[in-house]
């Protein structure tokens, strides 16, 4: 049985993400950090890890784009998963009764309405929303909620007092990555197939002189000229050299089709290093489950 880790506590989103990612018949393995994560698959204490990469409405979890530059584990999976949110707290709490509430700062930041609506109540951030689940349950204060999953409520014995909590209810929706230690074997390319849903491929790469005006236009020409559909473009600092950027760069194609080999091929021209983070199929969107 493979061992999965996630980061937060029993009844986070990302452990539903594991199950998703990489099937039941899993050992989910808690861990504190998303670093953690990483270094766990690289010592092989577990086989894998399922972590959040960006949400529809609170945007990148930037941790995550530049811990995958620094440890380069291949992406084999991804999944979108439709975030719900509920407030709770401990039995017999009502929402009048409530002082502050704890939540991962993404949880704080896609429920901002709320706080808005509820200027009283502070919000403070935690490590994990199912473990301010926990910590709520610890405490023994009716004073303080938590932000989390109607999972996490249950499995702490908290009451929930508010449901869909989330500033945009129903398109509240968070990808996460499937990362192991190997990356996935690809079917072979075949021209003129249509391959649903199609295979997206992740890179890392830096401009070879980003001073030059017009050098990421030359870049992204390499996937315009060939058609190939950009899906998603993030910079990060780069650690050692300032000012300088990571280009996080997914796009749909074959690493093994002859456009993308050319394509790759032609963006050497305008780079100083190309590294392929993973090709996977496009992830579906699903609803939590444990």
């Amino acid at each position: 049985m493979k061992k999965i880790a996630f980061q937060g506590r029993r009844g986070a989103y990302s452990e539903s993400a594991a199950y998703h990612l990489f099937g039941n018949d899993i050992e989910v393995v808690p861990m504190d950090t998303f670093e953690q994560i990483f270094q766990g698959i690289e010592t092989g204490v577990v086989d894998g890890g399922a972590i959040p990469i960006e949400n529809s409405t609170a945007g990148s979890i930037y941790d995550n784009y530049d811990l995958l530059y620094k440890w380069r584990h291949p992406i084999v999976a991804e999944v979108k998963l439709q975030i719900e949110h509920t407030l709770c707290a401990l039995p017999g709490t009502k929402l009048e009764d409530l002082t502050e509430v704890l939540s991962h700062p993404q949880g704080l930041a896609q429920c901002s309405r709320f706080f808005g609506q509820h200027p009283n109540i502070k919000s403070t951030a935690f490590y994990d929303t199912a473990g301010s689940a926990e910590e709520i349950a610890k405490r023994g204060d009716k004073h303080i909620g938590a932000i989390a999953s109607a999972y996490a409520a249950k499995f702490y014995g908290l009451d929930i007092l508010k449901q869909g909590l989330e500033n945009l209810p129903g398109v509240n929706f968070t990808r996460f990555y499937a990362i192991q230690k190997t990356a996935i074997e690809l079917p072979d390319f075949k021209a003129n197939e249509t391959v649903k849903p199609p295979i997206k491929t992740t890179l890392l790469l830096m401009l070879s002189d980003s001073s030059k005006s017009g050098a990421l236009y030359e870049a992204l020409g390499c996937f315009a000229k060939r058609k190939l559909n950009l899906t998603r473009i993030e910079s990060r600092p780069h650690p050692d050299r300032p000012w300088e950027y990571i280009f996080h760069l997914s796009f749909e194609g074959n690493p093994k089709d002859p456009n993308v080999v050319e394509a790759l091929k032609e963006l050497q021209q305008y780079t100083d290093f190309i590294y392929r983070l993973g090709s996977f199929r496009e992830g579906t969107t699903e609803k939590l489950s444990y």
